[in-house]
C-alpha cells in the first residue's frame, strides 16, 4: 500500500495549485490594461481576498501539521512552513500594510503616497515587474489633477498603455519635464501654457486600473526628451500649492498634483 502524503506537504501544494495562481492572475491584471479593464474594479481585490485567505488556512494548517509531526516523528518539516512564510509575507502582510496606509490619514495633512520612486511594489503592495518609475500620489476619483510647475503642455492623449490618459508638461528652462498618468480626462491640449496648481485633468482609473480605495495619479519627472532618465520628483516636492505663496525661480520645485 502507498504511504499517503503527510498533511503539511498537502498544505504546500495547496499553495502551488490554487494560492500562486490567483497571485499571478492579480499580478497580471494589475500589470496589463486590457485584462484589467475587461472585468469590473472589484474583481481582482476579490480575488486577491481569496488568494489571501487560503494562504492563512495553508499557513495555519502547516504550522499545526509540522508540529504534530514533531512530537510523533521527532522531527520537523520546514518546507511547508517556509513555502507558506514567502507566501504570506509577499501575498497577505504586504498588501495589508498597504491597505492599512491607505485608509488612514496622514498626519501632516499632505496627500499619501501609495508607491514611491524606485519601489518593486505598487500601490496596493503586491510585486512590480519593473522599479516604479515615479509616485503615485492618492486622490479621490474625478478629483482635480493640477500642474506641480508652471509649463507648456507637450503630450496630452490615450497612452493606451500602462499610463493611460496622459499628460506631458516642459518645464523651461530648467531642462525637465513632469508626466502625469491614469487621468478619466484631460482638460488641457498641446502647446497650451499652464501656471503651478492649474487643473489639467480628473484622476481616473485608465491605463493601470487602481484598485477601489487606492486611486491616484502617478507623477514622473524626466530630464529632457529621453524617457528613461528619470529622477526621484519627491525631494523636489515643496509642499501643497498656495496661491498665495512665491515659488523659487531659481531651481524647479514641485507641488503636490492633487489638492491637499
Amino acid at each position: 500500500m502507498r504511504q499517503s502524503k503527510p498533511r503539511g506537504r498537502l498544505a504546500a501544494g495547496r499553495i502551488l495549485r490554487f494560492g500562486l495562481p490567483m497571485a499571478i492572475l492579480v499580478i497580471m491584471g494589475a500589470h496589463t490594461p486590457w485584462i484589467a479593464h475587461l472585468v469590473p474594479r472589484f474583481t481582482f481585490p476579490a480575488v486577491a481576498a481569496a488568494g489571501a485567505a487560503l494562504i492563512v488556512f495553508s499557513f495555519v494548517t502547516s504550522l499545526v501539521q509540522s508540529i504534530r509531526r514533531r512530537r510523533v516523528e521527532g522531527r520537523l518539516s520546514f518546507l511547508p512552513v517556509v513555502v507558506n512564510v514567502v507566501a504570506m509575507v509577499f501575498l497577505v502582510l504586504l498588501p495589508t500594510t498597504h491597505l492599512v496606509r491607505a485608509v488612514t490619514p496622514s498626519g501632516d495633512g499632505a496627500p499619501r503616497i501609495h508607491a514611491g520612486f524606485g519601489d518593486w511594489l505598487g500601490s496596493e503592495g503586491y510585486p512590480r515587474l519593473s522599479p516604479h518609475r515615479g509616485v503615485d500620489v492618492a486622490g479621490r476619483m474625478g478629483a482635480d489633477v493640477l500642474a506641480a510647475a508652471a509649463g507648456r503642455v507637450t503630450v496630452a492623449r490615450d497612452n493606451r498603455d500602462l499610463c493611460g490618459l496622459i499628460v506631458v508638461i516642459d518645464h523651461d528652462p530648467y531642462g525637465l519635464r513632469t508626466v502625469y498618468c491614469h487621468f478619466a480626462e484631460i482638460a488641457v491640449r498641446v502647446g497650451d501654457s499652464v501656471k503651478r496648481g492649474q487643473r489639467i485633468g480628473a484622476i481616473g482609473t485608465s491605463g493601470q486600473r487602481a484598485w477601489p480605495g487606492f486611486e491616484h495619479v502617478h507623477l514622473e519627472l524626466q530630464r529632457g526628451r529621453d524617457i528613461n532618465a528619470i529622477e526621484d520628483p519627491l525631494p523636489r516636492i515643496v509642499g501643497c500649492f498656495d496661491d498665495t505663496k512665491a515659488y523659487p525661480t531659481d531651481r524647479l520645485v514641485l507641488t503636490y498634483p492633487v489638492k491637499c
